[in-house]
């Protein structure tokens, strides 16, 4: 009888060893790794890490896992993982795939259940490289049409964020491929559906952020109910009631086992240069290079403009959308943060930031121009494996001008970090909050993480006292 794709990817995850993983793909994993925690830590300033802090620690239960940047008062594995989902997603500095945001429900949910079961570094980077092999495919199969996306049901970018963390949780436990096909009927259920929608004209809501945060505890709960053991919950991604009619109003299963174990998709990932929406990168990319050829403040532009028009991104910032989230989807609001801060930090979302009339000032001098773009289709640029290219075009007051046109950012697998970049990127957003020492310590350890006899002390470093 031919396997169903369920079964062809619950085999591969249940038999991927870690000797089966190029270095290149090690390498990465220890990048998403550093990347994730230190947006986590990053975002040490904001409001919601308090609120997220005060909620999850009062909930009382088992002593299991930590909270990154956290006074270090341990809690049970699911709501660790929903606190670090939800942080890792506060400064929107984590990674990007053609399926969102892996990292942010992936690493929370490998690493909470890792500490709490007392899993080795190797057993850790097996699965976290085992999960975006696995959900990767599985998110690719079940992305929408354009006439879906375009035409005002959206694209439901968290719905299959579940997909990284279950994938991942369940390599690190050593479920066989039943328990494993299983599981996937248990993380179908827990699926969000219409994590992307906000009410028209309202400002964007930080409750995106959580979602990414309940993702990551879902594809715990859903593992450990796994173990508990059910009955007859098979093939969650093949027959009439499969999976991508939740999610999706088509499905490609080409996806679930292309180039399965030969390409690595883990490479793929895009990790962030700036705290701020992935279509924003590209102009804040832009701006700095344009800051190195020439000294200017926000007080000398007199008009600037960004080709392609993509609306989602270039709309009108003013006092009437100014939520954080609304922040990091503007262009002009970045671009603005970025000249007077001239460092990438969280204090770029402080409430005089969001409030300022500097940037209100300086976002009416905006102008999008050229073709009008939606993020539909530069996500398939990206898919194809390159990257959409932007101009930005300064005009001072002085009457003088500057044109920088710039593609692939830093981050982007063309134009990737290499580990001590992205240990400095690391040492760059924890060191307002932590000693160097204990940084230094963190960075030690994940460079060696396959060492690692379990994440015990990894997990203590990225305590702030």
């Amino acid at each position: 009888m031919e396997k169903t794709y369920t079964q062809i990817v619950s085999e591969y995850l249940a038999g991927l060893k870690y000797e089966d993983i190029p270095q290149e793909a090690i390498d990465q994993a220890k990048r998403l790794t550093l990347h994730t925690v230190g947006a986590t830590i990053g975002g040490y300033p904001l409001p919601l890490m308090k609120r997220v802090f005060d909620y999850t620690q009062g909930i009382g239960g088992v002593e299991e896992a930590t909270i990154w940047g956290s006074n270090g008062k341990k809690v049970p594995a699911e709501e660790a993982a929903y606190a670090n989902g939800t942080l890792s997603d506060a400064l929107d500095w984590e990674d990007c795939s053609w399926t969102g945001h892996p990292s942010a429900t992936a690493v929370p949910a490998i690493f909470a259940v890792a500490e709490a079961e007392g899993k080795s570094g190797r057993d850790y980077l097996t699965a976290l490289v085992g999960s975006y092999e696995v959900s990767q495919r599985l998110a690719m199969a079940v992305q929408p049409s354009r006439e879906y996306v375009v035409d005002g049901r959206d694209w439901g970018l968290v719905s299959w964020q579940i997909l990284p963390a279950s994938c991942g949780v369940v390599k690190l436990l050593g479920f066989d491929a039943k328990q494993i096909n299983q599981h996937f009927g248990a993380a179908e259920y827990s699926t969000i559906i219409c994590a992307n929608k906000h009410s028209e004209g309202s400002a964007k809501s930080d409750i995106y952020h959580h979602a990414h945060g309940f993702c990551a505890r879902n594809g715990v709960a859903a593992a450990r109910v796994t173990q508990m053991g059910f009955d007859n919950c098979y093939d969650a991604f093949d027959g009439v009631h499969a999976y991508w009619h939740l999610v999706s109003d088509k499905e490609d299963p080409s996806w679930y086992d292309k180039d399965l174990g030969k390409h690595w998709l883990i490479n793929e990932t895009y990790l962030k240069q700036w705290p701020a929406n992935m279509w924003v990168q590209i102009p804040l990319v832009a701006l700095d290079q344009a800051m190195k050829k020439r000294d200017f403040t926000i007080h000398d532009i007199a008009k600037f403009r960004v080709t392609p028009n993509l609306p989602f991104i270039c709309g009108d910032y003013s006092k009437s959308t100014r939520t954080i989230l609304d922040a990091q989807f503007s262009i002009a609001y970045c671009l603005g943060a970025y000249l007077i801060k001239r460092k990438m930090s969280a204090d770029w979302f402080t409430e005089d930031m969001l409030n300022s009339e500097e940037i209100f000032e300086f976002a009416t001098k905006f102008e999008p121009y050229g073709d009008e773009r939606s993020f539909y289709d530069n996500f398939e640029i990206f898919k194809a494996g390159s990257f959409p290219e932007f101009t930005l075009e300064l005009y001072f007051k002085d009457g003088t001008s500057m044109v920088e046109k710039a593609q692939f950012p830093k981050g982007h697998p063309q134009n990737n970090f290499t580990l001590e970049e992205e240990y400095d990127h690391f040492r760059n957003l924890c060191s307002p909050y932590m000693p160097a020492e204990q940084i230094e310590r963190f960075i030690q350890i994940v460079d060696k993480l396959e060492e690692a006899p379990d994440l015990h002390e990894l997990a203590a470093m990225t305590v702030i006292k």
